[in-house]
């Protein structure tokens, strides 16, 4: 059994840059190998690493490939299936003769309109129509599924079987061994890419305030933009600079995985991990959380996501309302003298990992599939297509209705309302003098008729 799994972002090979999907595609693809699956391919968008030297993969079955050459690729890999990882790669997939399976690992749709998409129908029929090619489709929380749900049916999967089973996302059981002697358990973490939806700014100068009035500890700030390239449009500009210039704060931008585990990871006391609430947060099964306990580091989380109680119930750092300054100081202040708290949450986190969140023990919903995949059952078009303005649903890239597929129900928006009528123009205005009036009098009446009720009801 040969598995193919695509990704568009780089994975985490020594020298390149680790993001959350390249993370995820190779969680999926050790999590097979280690259920069996040894001849699992794992491949990522060459143009992800453009402009950096790219040695050969020390790692075998892991390699680049074109966009604009997949059909060739995967004709020239021959896989038995092949799995996306997100659907974003959908557009540039070619017809296929294996199944497909596609992990949902994030809300991509939410993640596209925070960045500024400027043609939200496009991006949705994009993914209904890619979610109507799949197989199989698993996904990395239990929140995100029933997100998910509403568009698995509206790309033609069957309301009545269990659908998109969770994987979180995972990491390797290989759990890292600290260096106790050379931790530092007043230097807090923050890392991660500066993205619209995930705005650090408030967190990262509540902890150096308190750093600075303990005159104690630093702040190691890991980031930068995302090297698909920066959506942030100069929003974190101004807090960049602060960073750069504040005497606490040690800034090293985005680096290979490897050495971030070595020279950060391992290096650290805490994990700071506190952003604002707002949907594309609260769907997230974030991935520098799980890496952050993977690597021994406790963390200050928020108290909204689907981590936030496992977190919590293992005492593997603490929880807190993103806007309780007051919360974060005072967590702050307290592990200054309580080392041993720290070390023993700490252990707690990477006890958490071990239980739950490493590869060979996620990986069974998707092992399972692969044992026999195999195209869906009563696959068909989708139920519901958004047509672009202007385009008739059969120009929308759907594959027509036809033997074993079903008919489209289209959504068509309502036509736009031109104008009022005459009759409209002029009942309506007249509507509202004689209402108004009546209204007012009215709710005189009312306040009088209470009024009165007190003063009897007092003597």
């Amino acid at each position: 059994m040969k598995l193919l799994v695509l990704t568009t972002e780089p994975v985490p090979l020594p020298g390149l840059p680790a993001t959350g999907a390249g993370l995820r595609a190779w969680g999926l693809t050790f999590g097979l190998r280690a259920a069996g699956y040894a001849d699992t391919v794992l491949a990522f968008a060459a143009d992800s690493v453009r402009g950096r030297d790219l040695p050969p993969s020390p790692v075998p079955g892991v390699m680049t490939f074109e966009r604009s050459r997949l059909k060739e690729f995967i004709a020239e890999q021959q896989p038995d299936a092949v799995i996306l990882q997100h659907w974003g790669l959908g557009k540039w997939l070619p017809e296929l003769t294996c199944p497909l399976a596609i992990d949902l690992a994030g809300p991509h749709l939410l993640e596209r309109r925070l960045w500024g998409s400027t043609n939200p129908e496009e991006d949705l029929r994009e993914k209904v129509q890619t979610l109507a090619r799949a197989d199989y489709v698993v996904c990395s929380g239990e929140f995100q599924r029933h997100y998910f749900l509403p568009f698995l049916f509206q790309a033609g999967f069957d309301a009545a079987d269990h659908l998109c089973p969770v994987i979180p996302f995972s990491v390797s059981p290989d759990i890292p061994t600290r260096p106790h002697a050379e931790r530092n358990a007043a230097d807090f973490l923050y890392a991660g890419f500066f993205l619209p939806w995930q705005d650090p700014a408030k967190t990262l100068e509540w902890t150096l305030e308190t750093l600075a009035k303990r005159d104690k500890g630093r702040l190691v700030v890991v980031g930068g933009p995302h090297p698909g390239g920066d959506v942030s449009g100069g929003k974190y500009d101004a807090l960049l600079e602060m960073l750069d210039e504040h005497e606490r704060v040690e800034r090293r931008g985005p680096m290979a995985f490897d050495e971030y585990l070595v020279s950060t990871l391992l290096q650290c006391g805490v994990a700071v991990d506190l952003l604002p609430r707002n949907p594309e947060r609260e769907l997230a099964f974030p991935t520098r959380t799980v890496v952050y306990m993977w690597a021994g580091l406790p963390v200050i989380h928020n108290d909204y996501d689907e981590l936030a109680e496992p977190i919590r119930r293992a005492k593997a750092g603490w929880t807190l309302d993103p806007g309780d300054k007051r919360g974060l100081q005072r967590t702050i202040e307290r592990l200054a003298g309580h080392s041993e708290d720290v070390e023993r949450r700490s252990q707690n986190a990477q006890d958490l990992v071990r239980a739950r969140y490493t590869w060979d023990k996620t990986i069974e919903p998707l092992a399972r599939w692969c044992e026999n995949p195999a195209p869906r059952r009563n696959k068909r078009a989708p139920i519901v297509s958004v047509p672009a303005r202007g385009r008739s649903a059969e120009g929308s890239g759907t594959p027509p209705a036809g033997k074993g597929r079903k008919a489209r129900v289209t959504y068509s928006p309502p036509p736009p309302v031109t104008g009022p009528n005459r009759l409209q123009q002029v009942l309506s205005p007249l509507a509202l003098l004689i209402a108004m009036p009546i209204g007012l009098a009215l709710l005189l009446l009312f306040g009088f008729a209470e009024l009165a009720r007190i003063i009897l009801k007092r003597r």
